[in-house]
């Protein structure tokens, strides 16, 4: 089921036109996050860029494999642009109108084969707890948080910093923290932390003594992204259905 969803994300990115779309000509960011994650395959790092007011995110990502790096452009109107800083191409896409359509497509598709409704998932046993331990990290106070399900417990630390990192949380849709009835379906749930609490950014994973994810940088910056000389790939306003229809209809002509 997730290699026809993944499968249908690829088609999605390589299926647009190249009308061009307004972005701003550059965008300065004004703080710079690192952050790696420890695997046994080696160390994954990401270098993220955000505006204190949380309108434009940027993250850039590594692989332990040595692949080209990823880059990702999340704008202040919800988008989510995918930055091919080698090809200059920037493709837009409303990730979670695609994320949506392409789960359910995902869902059908499975169920066809199948020829069955297909078991829901279980819910996952699992409570997160803030603690009253917090540590400074790069100058910001961070918080424990306290996660123990079915397979143990594990250590996320949540830091109050002085810029807005919810975008990168969200797929680009939204920069506003969640709050009320909303809020308190989301307490358990990770990655929600940062999106419940404001100006919160997950810092640090620990689990059995060893840094899953940890931060080794913060600091700020003036790093500047120039959008000019990009093609621009506009599906911003296509879901994964809308994007899979225009591509047939391509083929058809």
């Amino acid at each position: 089921m997730k290699k026809i969803f993944f499968a249908a994300i690829i088609i999605a990115i390589s299926a647009g036109s190249h009308a061009q779309t307004i972005l701003p000509s550059t965008i300065t960011f004004e703080r710079m996050v690192v952050q790696v994650v420890n695997s046994d395959e080696g160390k994954n790092s990401t270098t993220y860029y955000f505006t204190i007011n949380g309108d434009y995110a940027f993250a850039k990502h590594t692989s332990a494999e040595g692949d080209q790096p990823a880059s990702i452009l999340y704008t202040k109107d919800g988008k989510m642009c995918m930055v091919d800083e080698q090809n200059k191409t920037i493709t837009i896409l409303n990730m979670p109108k695609v994320v949506a359509e392409g789960a359910e497509m995902s869902k059908e598709t499975a169920e066809q084969i199948k020829k069955a409704p297909l078991e829901k998932d279980k819910k996952e046993n699992m409570t997160i707890t803030k603690t009253n331990n917090t540590k400074t990290i790069f100058g910001y106070t961070a918080y424990q948080y306290l996660v123990k399900n079915e397979g143990g417990t594990m250590n996320c630390w949540y830091a109050k910093v002085d810029f807005n990192p919810i975008k990168i949380y969200t797929m680009g849709a939204g920069n506003k923290s969640i709050s009320g009835s909303k809020a308190a379906s989301l307490k358990n749930n990770l990655a929600a932390i940062p999106v419940i609490n404001q100006n919160y950014l997950w810092i640090e994973t620990e689990i059995a003594g060893k840094k899953g994810m940890e931060t080794t940088n913060i600091s700020k910056t003036g790093f500047t992204f120039n959008t000019t000389g990009y093609s621009i790939n506009d599906l911003g306003k296509k879901g994964l259905i809308d994007i899979l229809k225009s591509k047939s209809k391509k083929k058809e002509n």
